[in-house]
């Protein structure tokens, strides 16, 4: 009774527009009658606890019922985040400030604090650090970021006026990535996500993919603009790269660098890396890691929490059987 009760709750807050828009897109691609997509929509919610979004994102309506069933989806991602992270801890990696602090020995960066450190301090740093990013404490998806470069013609008062009135409380060392990294874009910090699951005090790097920047934005998130190809175990883009326009990229449009097949430097230093601080909080055992590969090692961007699960399963990241992420972390989590 209280499945049906959640499941009814859920249907009577759903957002329908949304929805019939998704139906719409599906049955523009498929051909298939929108009255048998959207019922399929609330039968595959119901079994796979998958959302309309996921229908749309993951093709299910081309999938068989064991592909659908093998799906990392939306109610999926939740269960492993209920089973895997005491959400009393979440507090660290939602403020950038309490991460920083938590994960210091570990960031290979520099950061302050608006909130608290001084105009002194504040001097001191952009010093040390004539380019900088700003970003709020408290943000996500790469909202409200800002790479600044301090010049002749800044008048550091108005800087430091302008940072506290936009919150961009937290500053941090402009990381200065890998020249090989480089190659893919040079515009944005390229970062790797490094997706660990922490069992019965076993840590375990369940996926990882790299965010590559395009255009004219300084952040690779994948909301602004990004694009994002899956790692082997070894450091070696295996796929083409997709942006959230469903576009597919071989090659970068803006370099010409080829993606499939491109070497990661580093990058055992940033799977040791991540093993290491997947120990300091084991309450959060789910948890996604943004590293950045540099000449002299990996830093840290950040932590997540609340690791996504989509761009993960991507229709081009598939091997040929057309089958989800599930098998594999149901494994992950049983057999640590």
């Amino acid at each position: 009774m209280g499945r049906v009760k959640y499941y009814f709750s859920r249907l009577m807050r759903m957002n329908y527009g949304a929805m019939f828009k998704a139906v719409g897109e599906v049955h523009k691609r498929s051909g298939k009658n929108r009255v048998i997509i959207f019922f399929d929509m609330i039968g595959c919610s119901i079994k796979y606890q998958a959302g309309y979004m996921d229908y749309k994102v993951f093709f299910f309506e081309n999938l068989t019922k064991k592909q659908r069933a093998s799906f990392v989806t939306r109610g999926v991602n939740n269960a492993y985040i209920k089973k895997l992270n005491d959400p009393t801890y979440n507090h660290f990696f939602r403020n950038k400030k309490e991460f920083n602090e938590k994960f210091r020995e570990y960031l290979n960066r520099d950061f302050i604090d608006l909130d608290v450190a001084s105009y002194e301090e504040f001097l001191d740093f952009i010093e040390a650090n004539p380019t900088f990013m700003a970003k709020p404490k408290d943000g996500q998806c790469g909202k409200d970021i800002e790479k600044i470069t301090i010049d002749n013609n800044t008048v550091k008062t108005e800087l430091y006026n302008k940072l506290k009135e936009n919150k961009q409380l937290l500053l941090e060392t402009y990381v200065v990535q890998h020249p090989e990294i480089s190659r893919l874009f040079p515009k944005s910090v390229n970062t790797i996500r490094m997706v660990t699951m922490r069992v019965n005090g076993k840590t375990t790097i369940a996926y990882r993919v790299i965010r590559i920047g395009n255009g004219d934005n300084v952040v690779d998130n994948f909301n602004h603009g990004g694009m994002f190809s899956v790692v082997d175990e070894n450091g070696k883009i295996t796929k083409p790269a997709i942006d959230k326009a469903g576009n597919v990229y071989e090659t970068h449009p803006v370099t010409g660098t080829e993606i499939m097949g491109f070497q990661i430097p580093r990058f055992e230093e940033a799977k040791a890396l991540v093993m290491k601080m997947s120990e300091v909080i084991p309450e959060i055992g789910y948890t996604g890691w943004d590293i950045c590969i540099t000449e002299k090692g990996p830093v840290v961007i950040e932590g997540n929490e609340f690791p996504g699960y989509d761009v993960y399963q991507s229709k081009i990241h598939l091997d040929e059987d057309n089958m989800g992420l599930k098998p594999m972390f149901d494994k992950i989590i049983k057999g640590a």
